[in-house]
């Protein structure tokens, strides 16, 4: 064993305090790995917790920008379709629109480096201009405000997602929730806003006429998508809100409101453009609020699960520095204690032995009267023992001696 250790450690010389200091110190290289493994994952949880926290600010800086995209694709459509009237409130969404799209840039500022989003968003300042002042024609338009959608903003939403971890949240629950949100709530309101910005086409160009057959189909394959994300996404929330009590609450008005706001538009969706015969065109305008009450109702369920998923980010994160405190606080008693019982057992034994040393050099000096102050049953007692015979015996042999001398004598 000697040969392994250090040249500079001579066990057999060391002291026993020394050697039992070395014992504690190398039982308490285990538990500080420990402790330094449990401080790693302490620090992984509080940047995790502010990473998903970060991303989670960052998608609600994506949707407003997303949702007056949609509106004006809508309006413009009503406005190339021959709804002179919707002109006024084109400009004023494509205002609203540009000051999204600089709140996103702002907030890509803080966090764009860390999550790789700085392209993205230059491609979205880049086309959305472009896109806003195309005037081409209905088709044209809506095909430029969908490509931008897709290939912008949603790339935008699953980056975000992804660099930043909110799509690795431990808990079933919030990533649950964090990919319906992220996922399954853009895609829908996108499927909600081709229904209302076709249907409400639809209202316009064909006042006095029922829809045609390609109108008819493009908007049932748009309410079959809305449907199929719509039923992805309260599934999902169903899943959270049936274990974590926070979400049920937070989230359930919202779901029960939207899920019946986006039932009425699609019966509305019904009623007056697929299934009627003639088509009025004085309905474009309510059709056309309706949608927006759907995707806005839709939209308002990230919202209310932002404050909830925030406070589980910090929850999680306090509960593993409180888990490290606490470790912490056990291993440092637990070696505390164990340099108290060193220090303790080197006093019991080195005092005497201590003392039995001072004896045996007077003895060596001829002082056998001395007093050997230890007892016990131990190895140290049997040593104080070993003396005490040792004493007895030489004082024996040194009367014999003195009696034979004077004998002699």
């Amino acid at each position: 064993m000697r040969r392994f250790l250090p040249r500079f450690i001579n066990i057999a010389n060391l002291g026993i305090s020394a050697k039992l200091g070395l014992i504690v110190g190398v039982l308490a290289l285990p538990i500080a790995a420990l402790m330094f493994v449990q401080y790693q994952q302490q620090n992984d949880a509080q940047a995790q917790a502010e990473s998903e926290a970060d991303g989670l600010e960052y998608v609600a800086s994506v949707i407003p920008f997303l949702r007056e995209v949609q509106v004006h694709r809508g309006l413009v459509q009503r406005y190339l379709n021959g709804d002179v009237n919707s002109g006024d409130n084109m400009k004023q969404t494509a205002a609203a629109a540009d000051a999204a799209l600089a709140a996103l840039t702002a907030v890509d500022g803080k966090f764009g480096g860390d999550l790789g989003t700085e392209s993205l968003v230059q491609f979205l300042n880049t086309e959305w201009p472009r896109v806003r002042d195309l005037r081409t024609s209905a088709s044209e338009s809506n095909d430029a405000h969908t490509t931008l959608i897709e290939e912008g903003i949603f790339e935008l939403l699953s980056t975000v997602t992804i660099q930043s971890e909110l799509a690795l949240d431990p808990d079933i629950d919030s990533r649950s929730v964090i990919l319906a949100l992220t996922d399954s709530l853009p895609r829908l309101t996108e499927a909600l806003s081709q229904m209302r910005s076709y249907g409400t086409a639809a209202l316009i160009s064909r006042k006095g006429m029922s829809a045609t057959d390609e109108q008819k189909r493009y908007l049932t394959a748009q309410a079959g998508l809305a449907a199929a994300h719509a039923d992805a996404l309260e599934r999902s929330l169903e899943t959270a809100m049936a274990t974590n009590p926070a979400f049920e609450e937070a989230l359930r008005p919202i779901v029960r409101r939207s899920s019946t706001t986006r039932g009425v538009f699609s019966d509305n969706t019904n009623s007056t453009i697929l299934n009627a015969s003639i088509l009025s065109g004085t309905g474009a305008e309510g059709y056309f609020l309706l949608g927006g009450s759907a995707i806005d109702l839709s939209n308002e369920l990230l919202v209310d699960a932002q404050e909830t998923l925030d406070a589980q980010f910090q929850s999680r994160a306090d509960a593993a520095q409180q888990e490290f405190l606490f470790y912490g606080g056990v291993a440092a008693m637990i070696v505390a204690v164990a340099l108290i019982l060193a220090v303790v057992v080197s006093s019991t034994i080195t005092r005497p032995i201590k003392h039995l040393a001072e004896v045996a050099d007077r003895i060596s000096l001829g002082e056998l009267g001395v007093e050997i102050d230890v007892e016990g049953n131990n190895e140290v007692g049997q040593l104080a023992e070993s003396l005490r015979r040792m004493q007895s015996s030489l004082r024996s042999a040194i009367e014999r001696l003195r009696q034979r001398r004077a004998q002699a004598a």
